[in-house]
């Protein structure tokens, strides 16, 4: 596949996931129309365009569960969660809030638009806890809710905030831990099977050959 092939295959997927989310919006209806109903988004992040086309279902799943997770609060809570915008994210890094679609939900909610954000796990956010505590503050300030997916989180509660912090901590070292053991892995490939951050071996490392056997 050429990387024009490649890159039309990633816009492919993403306008698909654009198409199932706003399918939702246009067809929206209450839990139970006698209750209130309060508007709110979702977030949908994936790293890199690998993941995307590699793992082409997990944008649509990341919509599912921003479903689910609507519903099932409306349950709980007696409450219509409307989502009326999904943020798609495809390709781009948690580690940093210059993403144009974050950029955009944070405008939003500071405009007072959403009393709810719902996201499938805490690093669809971000991998940085200080990008993780500046926009906490942002919607504890505005009074918009964050849904996690199987984490019941009330910004407005402190102590919460103070296991979210921990957690947070936690959630950013596994990561640094796992783009350590990648770059050792990639290191590994390259001197003992001559790869170079592919599967493929990489010109000019060719492994040497003695008695028909690598060295």
């Amino acid at each position: 596949m050429t990387r024009d092939e490649f890159k039309g295959l990633v816009a492919r997927i993403v306008e698909d996931c654009k198409t199932l989310a706003q399918q939702y919006i246009e067809t929206w209806q209450p839990v139970d129309p006698s209750w209130d109903t309060i508007n709110g988004a979702a977030y949908l992040r994936l790293s890199t365009d690998q993941q995307v086309s590699v793992e082409n279902g997990s944008l649509e799943q990341q919509i599912y569960i921003a479903i689910s997770e609507a519903i099932s609060r409306s349950n709980a809570e007696k409450v219509n969660y409307k989502i009326t915008r999904f943020y798609i994210e495809p390709g781009i890094t948690g580690r940093h809030d210059k993403r144009p679609e974050v950029i955009k939900l944070q405008s939003n909610i500071q405009a007072g638009k959403y009393r709810f954000v719902i996201f499938k796990e805490l690093a669809r956010i971000a991998r940085e806890t200080d990008i993780w505590k500046r926009f906490f503050r942002l919607c504890i300030d505005k009074d918009c809710a964050i849904c996690i997916r199987s984490f019941p989180f009330n910004p407005n509660d402190p102590s919460q905030i103070f296991q979210l912090d921990i957690m947070a901590a936690f959630a950013e070292y596994e990561s640094n831990q796992t783009s350590r053991r990648i770059k050792e892995n990639n290191f590994s490939a390259m001197v003992h099977s001559g790869k170079f951050n592919t599967s493929r071996t990489f010109l000019g490392l060719d492994q040497l050959s003695l008695s028909g056997k690598r060295a």
